[in-house]
């Protein structure tokens, strides 16, 4: 098929098939030594596209050095920053493992990984569980004794006995029924998971019954509402993976960004990046005391539920959201149509309510966002300089990797 349209259009109809299809499980909880593919012990994995470890700055290079310090690799920040730039310690990208990270994404060796796998295929997501409501994370580029005490916590309490409960659970738990009456409760399942960690806790309670550590996992499954959110993000990576490789397709898989740049990659240019600059903030709500001249870029792979048609896509499911990141009800629901035009399909299971339940646009197409010039929104958390999360908002993607890719793809 010569025509380049014709047959992306051909190939998507095939990807969307896939991604409408995935059926994710939770099934464990494990080392990320143990069941990420390749990763060795040396290795710092951080979000976005790779970049030489020069080239990070900020939040995320801290996060880096402290995930180094953490893992037991240098004795401190400033030895670990050498044996970075000796290459004794290897930083590299969290989608090269099939996993995703939130902000900066660090991920190690023993940090425990919740394991999310497709009913279908057998394609595995994976993601770090979730630090807490503390501001003071290593997510957000904060390394010091409160932050590992937390992450030793996760590593050695929380990880071990909630993958004790998960594998006890036959045939794992099913998350895309979660996933699909959240988004009928408030939830966009991004910067909103308050309905989904309610519906998991009520899914894993009986398995809980009985144990010693009921209460423990109970606290931590309910301290905040974002214990879901990196269920969703493994989710998400489960299921977009399904699409990668389908030769001609333009619909994308990934959407990731770092300290220095945005990128994205496409089905039919399986794992190549396209790179950009940093997506920019459209609306935002800081915590008090914060201004804008407080915000700092460190990374972040949470997108990938928009791509899966979630977050940004789905943000008139969540209305309650303007409280957390600025807005107005009005201006998500005009967010939401626009992303219609960009998208290759209407989910299937995620609808929206208000919207007459409405499947949510899904399959996101780089040749109607290069035709338009309507990019993606995303919801993402805010990081401020010198760390710690500062408040939330909606960003916008830059049009320069879709156009790229796009061109990528008719000339292939």
């Amino acid at each position: 098929m010569s025509d380049p349209i014709a047959r992306a259009e051909a190939a998507n109809r095939e990807a969307l098939r896939l991604l409408f299809g995935g059926a994710p499980v939770l099934v464990d909880v494990r080392a990320a030594r143990e069941v990420l593919p390749g990763l060795t012990e040396n290795t710092v994995l951080t979000s976005g596209p790779p970049l030489p470890w020069a080239s990070y700055t900020g939040g995320q290079r801290a996060a880096v050095l402290g995930g180094a310090v953490y893992e037991g690799l240098a004795p401190d920040l400033a030895q670990a920053e050498k044996a970075l730039d000796r290459g004794d310690i290897v930083v590299a990208g969290c989608h090269d493992f099939s996993c995703v990270g939130s902000l900066a994404g660090v991920t190690t060796a023993s940090m425990p990984v919740l394991v999310v796998e497709d009913a279908n295929t057998g394609h595995r997501g994976y993601c770090t569980l979730f630090e807490g409501k503390a501001s003071a994370r290593l997510n957000y580029g904060v390394y010091n004794d409160e932050v590992q005490a937390n992450l030793d916590h996760l590593a050695n309490v929380i990880g071990p006995r909630l993958g004790e409960v998960v594998r006890s659970i036959e045939g794992g738990i099913p998350l895309r029924p979660i996933m699909e009456r959240a988004l009928r409760l408030g939830d966009e399942l991004h910067s909103r998971n308050t309905a989904a960690s309610l519906l998991f806790l009520r899914e894993i309670l009986p398995a809980l019954l009985g144990r010693d550590d009921a209460q423990e996992l109970v606290d931590y499954l309910t301290a905040g509402d974002y214990a879901f959110l990196r269920m969703s993000m493994a989710a998400g990576k489960s299921m977009a993976d399904r699409m990668a490789g389908i030769e001609g397709s333009s619909i994308v898989t990934a959407m990731a960004f770092s300290s220095r740049e945005f990128g994205i990659r496409v089905a039919g240019t399986g794992d190549r990046w396209f790179r950009g600059p940093l997506p920019t903030a459209e609306s935002f709500q800081l915590f008090g005391g914060h201004t804008a001249d407080d915000i700092e870029v460190m990374g972040g792979e949470s997108p990938i539920t928009e791509v899966c048609g979630l977050g940004g896509m789905a943000q008139a499911a969540a209305f309650p959201l303007q409280a957390y990141q600025g807005g107005t009800p009005q201006r998500m629901v005009e967010r939401n149509l626009e992303m219609y035009r960009i998208t290759a399909g209407e989910h299937p299971g995620f609808k929206i309510p208000f919207l007459s339940y409405r499947g949510t646009p899904a399959g996101i197409d780089v040749r109607l966002v290069t035709e338009t010039g309507i990019t993606p929104v995303m919801d993402v958390g805010i990081a401020g300089k010198g760390g710690g999360q500062i408040g939330a908002g909606c960003f916008r993607a830059p049009l320069q990797p879709f156009a790229d890719a796009w061109t990528a793809l008719q000339h292939a």
